[in-house]
């Protein structure tokens, strides 16, 4: 009979050429690039720890983002865009991976007498705190309310223009944030109370109490998805756990 081989799956780890070097350890004699290729393979099983570099990173986007005005002062300069400066932009983009609000004018004055206002665009922020998450209510009270209690007043410095345009803040004010989350104490506070108080009426019964936990249940689970952005498993958890209150109470009443 002919031998047949199997081939190794393809998730199996190589076999290291040789039989000294093992897969992942360092040792002594070897070159830079032999240590790169293990310290890498060994860090697979591992979360991968990286330094941050602030400083370089924050010269390296100002050094692009002054770069990326100086090519929209020629633009504006000869009003066209040939190809070279296209290429020169593509190339400049493509590095300029994050920007940072700051006060270029006064930093940069030479740059900033060009033609076209480079300096005059939209920033973004690597702001070490996101703020309070959004959901359908943030949502909802950022755009309907008045835009002093929307807007910070760094958030009216940064977005000048979307402020005079009446248009609804990126992120979420601390007014905002507080209401809503007064806004949905109040709900979980009532969402409890009143159908307590409705099954301990004179003449409520059996029937009527389940009725009503139903129907407190079905309200609870429609804000719970429409008004919050939880995952499945919470909305689930957090449905469950207030039908079990209401129930427990619906059995110690009547």
């Amino acid at each position: 009979m002919a031998n047949t081989t199997t081939a190794a799956p393809a998730w199996f780890p190589p076999k290291a050429p040789g039989s000294v070097k093992q897969l992942g350890v360092v040792t002594d004699g070897m070159g830079y690039s032999e240590r790169l290729f293990h310290y890498a393979y060994a860090s697979q099983i591992n979360d991968v720890d990286f330094m941050e570099y602030r400083l370089l990173q924050r010269i390296n986007i100002f050094r692009l983002q002054n770069e990326l005005a100086k090519l929209k002062a020629a633009c504006w300069t000869n009003l066209d865009a040939d190809d070279d400066k296209m290429d020169q932009l593509k190339t400049t983009l493509h590095d300029y991976a994050s920007e940072r609000r700051r006060d270029l004018t006064q930093a940069f004055p030479e740059l900033a007498a060009l033609p076209g206002d480079p300096f005059n665009s939209r920033y973004c922020t690597l702001a070490s705190d996101p703020g309070p998450s959004s959901d359908p209510l943030r949502d909802f009270l950022k755009t309907y309310l008045p835009r002093r209690f929307t807007y910070t007043k760094s958030e009216i410095r940064q977005h000048t223009d979307e402020f005079l345009a009446r248009r609804p803040p990126e992120s979420i004010s601390p007014f905002v944030d507080k209401l809503a989350r007064f806004i949905m104490a109040f709900i979980g506070g009532a969402g409890l109370i009143v159908p307590m108080l409705v099954m301990s009426l004179p003449t409520a019964n059996r029937t009527k109490s389940l009725i009503t936990v139903s129907l407190a249940v079905t309200i609870f689970a429609a804000l719970m998805s429409l008004g919050i952005r939880a995952t499945n498993p919470e909305t689930l958890v957090a449905t469950a756990t207030y039908a079990a209150v209401l129930v427990v109470f619906v059995g110690t009443s009547i």
